[in-house]
């Protein structure tokens, strides 16, 4: 499989390592020189530095070919036109993408993005998790 990840922040990193150990081929694609220095020191030669928002950066990084294009930055609206992109130019079949701004959720599904990961939501959720046991034991010790 080939993954187009924009994002080499440490979200991005992660995937494409997880994606590297089961050997599948990536791309990571930055605007930041630093980000790109980062995923070259931990990855290998698999950052490519531009924008992603960019059809040509995209073409570079051969999107045409990528069977999923995962836009993993902080920036929701980088994040909506880099797989709008990937779907409607490159004809990418699978984008998935990391929201930060919960309001955007509803946007991001309705113009037909793969997969939505809401930030905010997991980590409520995991927050929630962690605490449940303790909520059921300060109630169990007020009865």
């Amino acid at each position: 499989m080939y993954a187009v990840i924009v994002g080499g922040g440490r979200v991005g990193r992660t995937i494409a390592r997880w994606l590297l150990t089961a050997e599948h081929e990536v791309a990571v694609v930055d605007r930041s020189p630093t980000a790109c220095s980062v995923v070259e020191d931990e990855l290998g030669s698999v950052s490519v530095l531009g924008d992603a928002t960019e059809a040509g950066v995209l073409a570079k990084v051969g999107a045409n070919r990528a069977d999923v294009l995962i836009a993993a930055t902080r920036a929701d609206d980088v994040n909506l036109v880099t797989c709008q992109l990937a779907m409607h130019k490159f004809d990418v079949s699978r984008t998935i993408s990391i929201v930060n701004e919960p309001e955007n959720e509803t946007l991001f599904r309705t113009l037909g993005i793969g997969a939505v990961v809401n930030i905010t939501d997991l980590a409520v959720a995991g927050i929630q998790e962690n605490l449940s046991d303790l909520l059921v034991e300060r109630l169990e010790d007020t009865r």
